[in-house]
Parts: structure tokens; sequence; C-alpha cells
């Protein structure tokens, strides 16, 4: 029997069963917290049961403070309180709290458990995952597997405790590398050991432009630290050439995202409905005029998708730019709603799939808005597909880049010459002034050399 536990039994042989349970749910391992749970339960300020379960909350939490939430510290500074007082900690020698303690400390402890659950939910919410993961498995080991990530959902599933950007269930990265025909490999140890190579994202770009922003072939460890292929060979040894090549055969035979189809014009009908579900959500917040112009210069979009995109198009905008504010924490995104609806009209009336009186109309409303209809026409720019057009500007507006005659300008633009030519003026004359002084002087040297030199 240990010494503390005879100890105990001594001091409060009338409290046999309650020590004998605290020694048996004693969290520490090697009965520490013996001699004061006796003395609590002595004081009659608890039972066993619920001074074991103060005792495992203090095990888990002692010399730790209470986090405050935003609300909590504005009312403090309100109130001219201490935001990080002993009240809110809890002091790591257990002896330190009195038998009229016991309360105080038990609320403290169960205010920080209450906290701890309420931050692992929302950060579980944050990887909640609705929809399908979508990975296909390109190498398989004892130790090794190697993934193939076809969309976000598989990325934020397998590369959850990862600091990938790309994992980030309320960011989108993801659908940035999509966008641009990216792939991804994600590796994994089966048996983890602890370090920053338990798992490798692998970036493959597929752009004949050389990929998303110029890059090449990159990999990332767990801290997302960008590492190069030798290191990875270190790692995993001689099956890592093996591994490349599965990876790039895999990359070759994948016909590219929904995102970049669309992008590219080739998307066929479903995909270009998956992608407007996407846009009434808020899901691809800076894409959001992209896309819209994408999808009505896909010839497969159907004539009740052009409509829809015509009389919602603004209102998608508008979603797209609320959650870059939102998730981004911008105060304010400039919109451009007359411009994307102009080029909306102007697609659709290119389109093979809009109907006759919807074109007639667009022709007409285009005509009012000073568009040359024959020269709208569809443009692929690095390798996304859109519509060009030329706006003519009639009236005086077509001045505002020309430089008009001295006896046209009216009075208030020719004083404002008048001020910009004498500051000028003045300021040639002190550059003159400077330069003629410098001259001086450096006739004054080259004289002085002369007369040295005779």
């Amino acid at each position: 029997m240990s010494t503390r536990l005879n100890l105990a039994l001594r001091k409060h042989p009338d409290h046999e069963e309650g020590i004998r349970l605290l020694a048996s749910r004693d969290p520490s391992g090697n009965l520490k917290y013996l001699d004061w749970g006796g003395r609590m339960l002595a004081s009659g300020q608890a039972l066993a049961p619920e001074i074991a379960d103060v005792l495992d909350l203090f095990h888990r939490f002692a010399g730790q403070r209470l986090e405050r939430t935003g609300t909590q510290v504005r009312r403090a500074r309100r109130a001219h309180k201490r935001l990080n007082g002993d009240a809110n900690r809890v002091h790591p020698d257990v002896n330190t709290y009195r038998p009229q303690d016991f309360a105080k400390l038990r609320d403290l402890l169960s205010k920080m458990q209450r906290a701890q659950g309420k931050k692992r939910r929302e950060r579980e919410k944050l990887y909640h995952i609705e929809g399908s993961v979508e990975a296909d498995v390109v190498y398989d080991s004892d130790d090794l597997i190697v993934r193939h990530i076809k969309n976000k959902n598989a990325s934020i599933h397998y590369g959850h405790e990862t600091k990938w950007c790309i994992s980030m269930a309320r960011e989108g990265y993801f659908e940035d590398y999509e966008t641009h025909n990216a792939t991804f490999f994600f590796f994994e140890r089966k048996k983890p050991e602890e370090n920053e190579f338990d798992k490798v994202c692998l970036m493959m770009p597929r752009l004949e432009s050389g990929g998303f922003c110029g890059e090449e072939t990159a990999a990332f460890n767990e801290l997302d630290q960008r590492i190069d292929m030798f290191a990875l060979a270190k790692v995993y040894g001689p099956r890592i050439f093996e591994i490349f090549r599965l990876v790039h055969e895999a990359s070759d035979r994948y016909p590219g995202s929904v995102l970049f189809q669309v992008l590219q014009g080739t998307a066929t009908r479903e995909q270009l409905e998956t992608v407007l579900a996407g846009l009434v959500k808020g899901d691809f917040g800076y894409e959001t005029d992209g896309l819209l112009e994408a999808i009505v210069c896909n010839d497969a979009a159907p004539a009740t998708m052009l409509e829809e995109i015509l009389k919602r198009g603004a209102a998608l905008s508008k979603i797209g730019r609320e959650m870059v504010v939102r998730r981004h924490r911008r105060r304010y995104l400039p919109d451009h709603d007359a411009g994307l609806t102009r080029t909306i009209m102007a697609a659709l009336v290119i389109h093979p799939n809009t109907p006759g009186e919807l074109r007639e109309r667009l022709v007409k409303d285009l005509r009012r808005r000073h568009v040359t209809l024959s020269e709208i026409r569809r443009t692929t720019d690095d390798g996304r597909v859109g519509v060009e057009y030329r706006k003519v500007v009639k009236g005086m507006g077509r001045r505002r880049f020309r430089r008009m005659h001295i006896k046209y300008l009216p009075v208030s633009a020719l004083n404002s010459r008048i001020r910009r030519l004498e500051k000028q003026i003045v300021q040639t004359k002190k550059w003159l002034e400077k330069r003629i002084a410098a001259d001086r002087l450096k006739a004054k040297k080259r004289a002085a050399k002369q007369k040295k030199k005779r």
C-alpha cells in the first residue's frame, strides 16, 4: 500500500471509503492530490466523486487562465477591471486552495471546461464537410499512401491538421488553383513519426504558360514550407521516383477541374449548373465576375441559364463581394455592376442558344448603351474564355482624352494653366542658378589645376 494512502487513511479514518475512491481516481499517477482531497472530504465541502471530478479538471488546467471572449473584454474595459487577474487563473499548486475556496475553484474549472468545449466545437464546425470526398489512391504500400485529390472536400479531409491554405474550409485558395488547372497529390504516412513529413502536398501545374503564377511542380510539408524533390527522396527513399512516374501519369489522365473547363469554355451543362449553384452560395469570391462571364460564353449553357444570369448577374456579383469582405475582413470592395451587365448582354447577343425575342431586346439595349454590335466577339486570354466589345463615347465625352485648343478653354482652366506654368518657371530658374554655380565652380577648379601644371 502506498505511503501517501496510509497517511491519508490515518488522518481521516472516518472517510476510508472516500479516500480509497480518491486514490483510485487520482490523475497524477503518484497520489500527490490525495492529501488535499482528503482535507476537502473531511471539511464536508463536497462528496468524494465531486472532489475527484474537480481534481481531474485541475490536473488538466493547472497554471492556465480562463480565456476571455471579445464581449467580456469590452465589458471589463468599460468597468475599468483587470482583464487577467488572479481570479481567472488556476494556481499550479492545489494546496493553495483552502476548503472555503473549493466552490470558487470548481466554478472556475467548469468555466474553463465549457470554454474549451466551445472552442473545440467551433473548430470542428470549420472543418465540417458537406458533400462527397473525391480522391483516388495512386500509390499504396505498408507505410505510405499517395492520393490524387480531386475536390475541395478531399483537400479538407486529408489535409486536416496541416497548415496548407488549400485545406481551409472557409477560404477560396483551392478554387484559385483549380481555375489554373493545377492537380494535387497528398503523401501520408500510415504510421506517423510526429514530424513535418508525415503529410506532404505535391502541386503540379498543367498550364502551357508555366502553371499557376509561373510556378513549377512544388512540394510542401505539413508546416506549408516548400521543399525540393531531393528532400522528398531523402525522406521516402528511392521509391519516390516510381511515385513521381505514377503521379505524372495520373495528372496527365485527369481531364481538369470543373472550374477550369468552365473558364476554358468546354464545360458540359451539368458542370455549368454545378458552378452556378456555387455562385449562388458565394463560394468563389474574387472569381465570381469571371465565372459569370465564362458561363455565358459556354455553348453548352441552356437558354434558361442564360436568362437567369442576365436577371441575377449583378446580385450574384454582390454575393461574391460580400463573401470576400466577410472572409478577409475588408471594409469595402468596389462594384462593377454596370460593366458586368453590359458584358453579359454582349455575350448573350452572340450566344447560339439565346432566344430570338431576348436577342432583339438585348440588341436595342446595347445600342442605347453605345456598344458597337459588329465588334462583339469571344476571346481567350490566358486560358480564359470571355467576350470583347467596343463602346463608343459620343458628344463632348469624346474629347475627354484629347488636348483641347487653348482658345476653347474656360477661364478657370486658363488660370490653372497659368499658375502651373508660373511654378514651372520658378523651379526652372532655381535649377538654372544651381547649374550656373556648379559650372563656375568647375571652371575655377580647372583653372587651378592648369596653374599647378605650369
